[in-house]
């Protein structure tokens, strides 16, 4: 086989392994940059280890990346134009794929962001942008796991502590 109709593994951090086409692969700038340093000829069936990737969630970037090349998404322009992601993302295949629980989300931002998946974060991100808009500060940190912040120490009368700071003289 030549070039990118080479099959290569990536492997979870569970030691699962997924045998993808180099082409799909190398949609990771994380495997793209690994596989240059590798010969051409010594790329069939290579492991490329992913230690910050579960399995579920590898399965899941090797479903996007391997849809991606058969049916590109379009690119996400700014300004959003809507209020869904259904409306800003285009094709739909790409809006349902993003349909998984907030936890899943965020494992799948992690993994684009450690993978170097482009187009993979920027959906990711724009899903939890539209899944968070409109929602409380205390909503926010509930799904964030933020703690609440600590309360501001008083001052008993707001002027500085400090005598004698007056530049007047």
């Amino acid at each position: 086989m030549s070039g990118e109709d080479q099959l290569v593994n990536l492997i979870s951090n569970e030691g699962d392994k997924y045998e993808v086409p180099l082409k799909v692969a190398r949609m990771s700038n994380l495997i793209q940059n690994l596989s240059e340093d590798v010969g051409e000829d010594e790329l069939e069936d290579k492991d490329f280890q992913c230690p910050k990737v579960s399995s579920v969630i590898l399965q899941k970037v090797v479903d996007y990346c391997t849809h991606y090349q058969e049916e590109e998404m379009q690119k996400i322009e700014t300004p959003l134009q809507g209020e869904t992601i259904e409306e800003i993302v285009k094709p739909t295949w790409y809006a349902d794929f993003c349909k998984v629980d907030r936890e899943v989300l965020f494992q799948l931002v992690a993994a684009a962001n450690f993978m170097d998946i482009k187009p993979l974060l920027d959906l990711t991100c724009l899903a939890v942008s539209v899944s968070i808009k409109g929602k409380s500060v205390e909503e926010l940190r509930k799904i964030f796991n933020l703690p609440e912040p600590e309360p501001l120490a008083n001052n008993d009368g707001g002027d500085s502590d400090v005598e004698g700071d007056d530049q007047d003289g």
